[in-house]
């Protein structure tokens, strides 16, 4: 018993110096690894979301081909561009066409410029505006996208550009919140935050299809 009371007074804590330089090492390193996982964090999100624009240009493309089938698509030429405002919310996706004289109609079918919704597993048999139609597609091939704001641009029955946002649900503005959208894709110049391709002066991450690096919108 003595034996075991000389052990424990034998054995001593840390002291307050060491107490110290340990907690000053974890900051230092704290300091350092916190940015560098916020900022790994922020490249997979803007991976991500340029991962979701890149399919959703896609599938946009395949839905004019196959409207373009059915004689209703987009008419040909450079002249003919529009531009898709799509907006989900809560899973309702909302589309808006800016020029629905850049499409034919025939089948029963004729391009809006309205905004018209969709959800998944909506039917489309007796759907007659092609907007709504594209709505229904979108929301079955993306079940997982509850909230997000898109700009889809098309030229002559090709989609062109597509940007993607999931941090806002309406608003996703060209120019500022992405580069501007013209014919051919995207502008030119636009340097995102300053340092980081795909987070916005405005704080949105936001995907771009083709992807739109730091400093250059082409």
């Amino acid at each position: 018993m003595i034996k075991k009371l000389q052990a424990l007074k034998a054995k001593k804590g840390f002291t307050l110096v060491e107490l110290i330089v340990v907690i000053a090492i974890i900051g230092v390193l704290a300091a350092i690894l916190v940015p560098t996982m916020l900022g790994y964090v922020t490249s997979s999100r803007v991976t991500s979301a340029n991962s979701t624009a890149a399919s959703i240009k896609n599938n946009v493309d395949s839905f004019l081909t196959s409207c373009d089938t059915a004689g209703y698509g987009m008419l040909k030429g450079s002249g003919q561009t529009a531009r898709f405002t799509i907006t989900v919310s809560g899973g309702t996706w909302s589309v808006t066409n800016s020029t629905p004289g850049s499409f034919k109609s025939a089948n029963g079918k004729t391009w809006g410029s309205a905004a018209i919704t969709g959800t998944a597993g909506q039917s489309k048999a007796s759907v007659s505006d092609p907007n709504q139609l594209l709505a229904i597609e979108l929301a079955d091939l993306f079940p997982e996208i509850d909230t997000a704001s898109i700009i889809a641009y098309c030229e002559g029955g090709k989609t062109m550009a597509v940007a993607y946002t999931a941090d806002k649900g309406t608003g996703l503005t060209a120019g500022t919140d992405c580069p501007s959208i013209n014919a051919g894709g995207f502008g030119s110049s636009f340097a995102w935050d300053g340092s980081t391709a795909g987070v916005s002066s405005t704080g949105f991450i936001v995907g771009t299809a083709p992807t739109v690096p730091l400093g250059n919108g082409s």
